[in-house]
Protein backbone atom coordinates (compact mmCIF):
# COMPACT_ATOMS: atom_id res chain seq x y z
CA UNK A 1 0.00 0.00 0.00
CA UNK A 2 1.61 2.87 -0.62
CA UNK A 3 0.89 6.56 1.14
CA UNK A 4 -1.51 7.87 -0.94
CA UNK A 5 -3.77 4.59 -0.42
CA UNK A 6 -2.84 4.73 3.18
CA UNK A 7 -4.16 8.29 3.53
CA UNK A 8 -7.33 7.81 1.27
CA UNK A 9 -7.97 4.51 3.91
CA UNK A 10 -7.27 6.38 6.69
CA UNK A 11 -10.00 9.21 5.81
CA UNK A 12 -12.58 7.03 4.66
CA UNK A 13 -12.32 4.80 7.94
CA UNK A 14 -12.37 8.27 10.12
CA UNK A 15 -15.59 9.05 7.97
CA UNK A 16 -17.01 5.92 8.97
CA UNK A 17 -16.31 6.32 12.24
CA UNK A 18 -17.86 9.47 12.60
CA UNK A 19 -21.18 8.30 10.64
CA UNK A 20 -21.35 5.02 12.90
CA UNK A 21 -20.76 7.26 16.38
CA UNK A 22 -23.63 10.03 15.24
CA UNK A 23 -25.56 7.22 14.82
CA UNK A 24 -25.13 4.99 17.63
CA UNK A 25 -25.09 8.58 20.21
CA UNK A 26 -22.00 7.55 21.06
CA UNK A 27 -23.29 4.45 22.96
CA UNK A 28 -21.93 0.92 22.54
CA UNK A 29 -23.37 -1.29 19.39
CA UNK A 30 -25.81 -3.47 19.60
CA UNK A 31 -23.16 -6.34 19.88
CA UNK A 32 -22.12 -4.61 23.12
CA UNK A 33 -18.67 -3.07 21.97
CA UNK A 34 -17.93 0.76 21.55
CA UNK A 35 -15.03 2.00 19.20
CA UNK A 36 -11.29 1.70 20.01
CA UNK A 37 -10.59 5.66 19.02
CA UNK A 38 -7.20 6.92 19.31
CA UNK A 39 -5.97 10.06 21.99
CA UNK A 40 -3.53 12.58 21.71
CA UNK A 41 -2.88 12.35 25.53
CA UNK A 42 -1.41 9.67 27.50
CA UNK A 43 -4.41 7.84 29.25
CA UNK A 44 -4.16 6.23 32.73
CA UNK A 45 -1.36 3.55 31.75
CA UNK A 46 0.67 6.41 30.65
CA UNK A 47 0.57 5.99 27.03
CA UNK A 48 -1.57 7.55 24.10
CA UNK A 49 -4.09 4.95 22.28
CA UNK A 50 -2.51 4.63 18.77
CA UNK A 51 -4.68 2.78 16.20
CA UNK A 52 -4.25 2.03 12.38
CA UNK A 53 -8.11 1.79 11.93
CA UNK A 54 -10.42 2.61 14.26
CA UNK A 55 -12.75 -0.50 15.45
CA UNK A 56 -15.18 -1.90 17.18
CA UNK A 57 -13.81 -3.28 20.29
CA UNK A 58 -13.66 -7.02 20.04
CA UNK A 59 -15.64 -9.59 21.54
CA UNK A 60 -13.09 -11.69 23.53
CA UNK A 61 -15.49 -14.76 23.53
CA UNK A 62 -14.82 -15.18 19.87
CA UNK A 63 -11.27 -13.87 19.50
CA UNK A 64 -9.00 -16.69 18.25
CA UNK A 65 -5.61 -16.41 17.31
CA UNK A 66 -4.40 -18.90 14.10
CA UNK A 67 -0.73 -20.19 13.92
CA UNK A 68 -0.16 -21.33 10.33
CA UNK A 69 2.31 -20.81 7.59
CA UNK A 70 5.87 -22.92 6.87
CA UNK A 71 4.78 -24.75 10.19
CA UNK A 72 4.48 -28.23 11.05
CA UNK A 73 1.49 -27.30 13.27
CA UNK A 74 -1.81 -25.64 12.43
CA UNK A 75 -2.80 -24.51 15.41
CA UNK A 76 -6.08 -21.91 16.33
CA UNK A 77 -6.06 -20.71 20.26
CA UNK A 78 -8.58 -18.94 22.27
CA UNK A 79 -8.49 -16.51 25.09
CA UNK A 80 -8.33 -18.93 27.30
CA UNK A 81 -5.68 -21.17 25.89
CA UNK A 82 -3.20 -18.41 26.57
CA UNK A 83 -3.42 -19.29 30.33
CA UNK A 84 -1.42 -22.25 29.36
CA UNK A 85 2.00 -20.44 28.63
CA UNK A 86 4.38 -19.38 31.83
CA UNK A 87 3.95 -15.63 33.30
CA UNK A 88 6.34 -13.25 32.86
CA UNK A 89 6.55 -9.75 34.39
CA UNK A 90 8.26 -7.21 32.75
CA UNK A 91 8.91 -3.75 33.61
CA UNK A 92 10.06 -2.11 29.66
CA UNK A 93 9.70 1.22 28.06
CA UNK A 94 7.33 1.93 25.20
CA UNK A 95 9.21 4.23 23.06
CA UNK A 96 7.22 5.64 19.83
CA UNK A 97 8.15 6.84 16.58
CA UNK A 98 6.72 10.52 17.21
CA UNK A 99 9.23 10.97 20.61
CA UNK A 100 7.34 10.16 23.26
CA UNK A 101 7.45 7.14 25.48
CA UNK A 102 6.13 5.68 28.72
CA UNK A 103 6.91 3.04 30.81
CA UNK A 104 4.66 -0.06 32.07
CA UNK A 105 4.88 -3.54 33.70
CA UNK A 106 3.66 -6.06 31.33
CA UNK A 107 2.72 -9.87 32.09
CA UNK A 108 2.41 -12.16 29.81
CA UNK A 109 4.49 -15.07 28.34
CA UNK A 110 7.59 -15.40 26.19
CA UNK A 111 7.07 -15.92 22.00
CA UNK A 112 9.50 -19.29 22.34
CA UNK A 113 6.20 -20.73 24.29
CA UNK A 114 3.78 -20.28 21.24
CA UNK A 115 6.89 -20.70 18.70
CA UNK A 116 7.30 -24.52 20.38
CA UNK A 117 3.84 -25.27 19.75
CA UNK A 118 3.57 -24.34 16.17
CA UNK A 119 6.90 -26.29 15.48
CA UNK A 120 7.79 -23.63 12.24
CA UNK A 121 9.88 -25.79 9.27
CA UNK A 122 13.34 -25.11 8.59
CA UNK A 123 13.90 -21.48 6.88
CA UNK A 124 10.73 -20.45 8.47
CA UNK A 125 12.58 -17.44 9.66
CA UNK A 126 9.68 -14.58 9.57
CA UNK A 127 6.49 -14.41 11.21
CA UNK A 128 3.48 -12.38 9.40
CA UNK A 129 1.47 -10.60 12.23
CA UNK A 130 -2.01 -9.75 11.31
CA UNK A 131 -4.43 -7.97 13.61
CA UNK A 132 -8.10 -7.32 14.06
CA UNK A 133 -7.64 -3.65 12.44
CA UNK A 134 -6.21 -5.07 9.38
CA UNK A 135 -2.48 -3.55 10.57
CA UNK A 136 0.30 -6.36 9.50
CA UNK A 137 4.15 -6.39 10.13
CA UNK A 138 6.83 -8.99 9.36
CA UNK A 139 9.37 -9.56 12.59
CA UNK A 140 12.02 -11.59 12.64
CA UNK A 141 11.96 -15.14 14.48
CA UNK A 142 15.05 -13.97 15.81
CA UNK A 143 13.34 -10.65 17.07
CA UNK A 144 10.81 -12.71 18.81
CA UNK A 145 12.66 -14.91 20.52
CA UNK A 146 14.75 -12.08 21.67
CA UNK A 147 15.17 -12.35 25.54
CA UNK A 148 13.09 -8.89 26.06
CA UNK A 149 10.50 -9.24 23.73
CA UNK A 150 6.96 -10.35 25.53
CA UNK A 151 3.36 -11.13 24.26
CA UNK A 152 1.36 -9.58 26.88
CA UNK A 153 -2.31 -10.11 28.30
CA UNK A 154 -1.78 -7.72 31.16
CA UNK A 155 -0.48 -4.04 32.08
CA UNK A 156 0.02 -2.44 35.25
CA UNK A 157 -1.42 -4.56 37.68
CA UNK A 158 -4.63 -4.74 35.03
CA UNK A 159 -5.94 -6.93 32.05
CA UNK A 160 -5.18 -5.97 29.06
CA UNK A 161 -6.96 -3.64 27.68
CA UNK A 162 -9.19 -3.75 24.31
CA UNK A 163 -7.15 0.00 23.56
CA UNK A 164 -3.76 -1.48 24.32
CA UNK A 165 -4.04 -4.51 21.82
CA UNK A 166 -6.59 -7.06 24.48
CA UNK A 167 -6.46 -9.92 23.98
CA UNK A 168 -2.84 -10.32 22.95
CA UNK A 169 0.19 -8.03 21.67
CA UNK A 170 3.35 -7.77 21.35
CA UNK A 171 6.01 -5.91 23.30
CA UNK A 172 9.18 -4.86 21.86
CA UNK A 173 11.04 -2.62 23.97
CA UNK A 174 14.22 -2.69 21.82
CA UNK A 175 11.84 -1.30 18.75
CA UNK A 176 9.62 1.63 18.38
CA UNK A 177 6.30 0.89 19.12
CA UNK A 178 4.90 0.65 15.51
CA UNK A 179 6.58 -3.30 15.85
CA UNK A 180 4.62 -3.85 19.30
CA UNK A 181 1.69 -4.72 17.43
CA UNK A 182 -1.83 -5.23 18.88
CA UNK A 183 -4.93 -6.85 18.96
CA UNK A 184 -3.07 -9.48 17.03
CA UNK A 185 -5.42 -12.34 15.45
CA UNK A 186 -3.20 -14.25 13.49
CA UNK A 187 0.94 -15.40 13.31
CA UNK A 188 2.05 -17.16 9.73
CA UNK A 189 5.65 -18.54 9.48
CA UNK A 190 6.90 -17.53 6.51
CA UNK A 191 10.49 -17.69 4.82
CA UNK A 192 10.50 -14.03 3.45
CA UNK A 193 9.46 -11.16 5.93
CA UNK A 194 8.88 -7.60 4.12
CA UNK A 195 8.56 -4.50 5.48
CA UNK A 196 4.68 -4.22 7.00
CA UNK A 197 2.29 -1.77 6.39
CA UNK A 198 3.54 1.51 7.73
CA UNK A 199 7.49 1.19 6.98
CA UNK A 200 5.87 0.27 3.26
CA UNK A 201 3.45 3.40 3.38
CA UNK A 202 5.29 6.20 5.73
CA UNK A 203 8.56 8.31 6.07
CA UNK A 204 10.40 7.52 8.92
CA UNK A 205 9.44 4.30 9.94
CA UNK A 206 12.44 1.60 8.80
CA UNK A 207 11.38 -2.05 8.15
CA UNK A 208 13.70 -3.27 11.55
CA UNK A 209 12.40 -0.51 13.23
CA UNK A 210 15.55 -0.62 15.86
CA UNK A 211 15.60 2.38 18.33
CA UNK A 212 17.76 5.03 17.42
CA UNK A 213 20.02 7.69 18.90
CA UNK A 214 17.96 10.98 19.58
CA UNK A 215 15.74 12.48 21.70
CA UNK A 216 12.96 11.20 24.03
CA UNK A 217 10.28 13.01 25.62
CA UNK A 218 8.73 10.67 28.19
CA UNK A 219 5.27 11.10 29.60
CA UNK A 220 6.58 10.50 33.24
CA UNK A 221 8.70 13.67 33.03
CA UNK A 222 6.80 16.75 31.37
CA UNK A 223 8.60 19.30 29.65
CA UNK A 224 11.76 17.03 29.82
CA UNK A 225 13.74 15.89 26.47
CA UNK A 226 16.32 13.43 27.19
CA UNK A 227 18.98 12.27 25.34
CA UNK A 228 18.94 8.13 24.30
CA UNK A 229 21.60 6.47 22.62
CA UNK A 230 19.43 3.28 20.75
CA UNK A 231 18.12 0.32 21.59
CA UNK A 232 15.95 -0.08 24.68
CA UNK A 233 15.31 2.71 26.92
CA UNK A 234 16.96 1.73 30.59
CA UNK A 235 18.26 4.66 32.10
CA UNK A 236 14.69 5.75 33.03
Amino acid sequence: MNRRAFLQSTLLTAAALAHGTRALGGQPDRHGGGWIIPTNKPDRFGLKVMAFNPIRVPDPAAWQLTLGGLSHEALTLKAADLERFTRVEQSSRLKCVQCWSGRVTWVGFRAKDLIALAAPKAGADWVRVDCADKYYDFVKVEDLLHPRTLFATAMNGEALTPEHGAPLRLVMPQKYGYKSSKLITSLTFVADGGRGLVADGWPYYSETGDILPGVDHPFEFPDEARKIPGGEIVEY
